[in-house]
Protein backbone atom coordinates (compact mmCIF):
# COMPACT_ATOMS: atom_id res chain seq x y z
CA UNK A 1 0.00 0.00 0.00
CA UNK A 2 1.44 3.17 -1.25
CA UNK A 3 -0.09 7.05 -0.57
CA UNK A 4 1.32 10.15 -1.85
CA UNK A 5 1.47 11.62 1.32
CA UNK A 6 4.60 11.21 3.81
CA UNK A 7 4.41 11.37 7.74
CA UNK A 8 7.78 10.30 9.20
CA UNK A 9 7.18 8.10 12.26
CA UNK A 10 9.09 11.19 14.75
CA UNK A 11 8.67 14.77 13.71
CA UNK A 12 10.53 16.76 16.83
CA UNK A 13 8.33 19.97 16.25
CA UNK A 14 5.13 17.69 16.59
CA UNK A 15 5.73 15.42 19.16
CA UNK A 16 7.52 17.70 21.81
CA UNK A 17 9.33 17.33 24.97
CA UNK A 18 8.36 13.74 26.52
CA UNK A 19 9.50 11.89 29.60
CA UNK A 20 12.13 10.43 30.12
CA UNK A 21 12.21 7.19 31.59
CA UNK A 22 15.05 5.87 33.79
CA UNK A 23 17.59 3.78 32.43
CA UNK A 24 16.68 0.26 33.86
CA UNK A 25 13.20 0.60 33.06
CA UNK A 26 13.93 2.06 28.93
CA UNK A 27 16.29 -0.76 28.98
CA UNK A 28 13.28 -3.29 29.83
CA UNK A 29 10.95 -1.33 27.93
CA UNK A 30 13.53 -1.99 24.37
CA UNK A 31 14.23 -5.74 25.46
CA UNK A 32 10.21 -6.73 25.71
CA UNK A 33 9.69 -4.51 22.08
CA UNK A 34 12.27 -6.58 20.79
CA UNK A 35 11.41 -10.20 21.98
CA UNK A 36 7.15 -9.21 20.71
CA UNK A 37 7.94 -7.70 17.60
CA UNK A 38 10.90 -10.20 16.88
CA UNK A 39 7.82 -12.62 15.85
CA UNK A 40 6.49 -10.36 13.37
CA UNK A 41 5.24 -11.87 10.08
CA UNK A 42 7.40 -10.10 7.76
CA UNK A 43 4.82 -10.89 5.26
CA UNK A 44 1.71 -8.95 7.28
CA UNK A 45 2.29 -5.29 6.45
CA UNK A 46 -0.13 -3.81 9.31
CA UNK A 47 2.47 -6.92 11.41
CA UNK A 48 5.58 -4.75 9.95
CA UNK A 49 3.97 -1.26 10.79
CA UNK A 50 3.47 -2.05 13.62
CA UNK A 51 6.84 -3.59 14.85
CA UNK A 52 8.55 -0.67 13.83
CA UNK A 53 6.56 1.92 15.54
CA UNK A 54 6.98 0.00 18.81
CA UNK A 55 10.55 -0.39 18.28
CA UNK A 56 11.33 3.21 17.19
CA UNK A 57 9.37 4.00 20.05
CA UNK A 58 11.46 1.67 22.70
CA UNK A 59 14.70 3.12 20.87
CA UNK A 60 14.15 6.88 21.52
CA UNK A 61 13.05 6.01 24.86
CA UNK A 62 16.41 3.95 25.51
CA UNK A 63 18.64 6.93 23.97
CA UNK A 64 16.82 9.50 25.41
CA UNK A 65 17.62 7.68 29.16
CA UNK A 66 21.55 6.85 28.03
CA UNK A 67 21.75 10.40 27.50
CA UNK A 68 19.93 12.18 30.84
CA UNK A 69 22.31 8.77 32.37
CA UNK A 70 25.77 10.60 30.84
CA UNK A 71 24.42 14.09 31.30
CA UNK A 72 23.84 15.26 27.35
Amino acid sequence: MTTSTYSPLHEPERDGARWVPPLDFALEIARDALAKQGEANIYDDRAVLTAAVVLDHALRGLVAALDAETGR
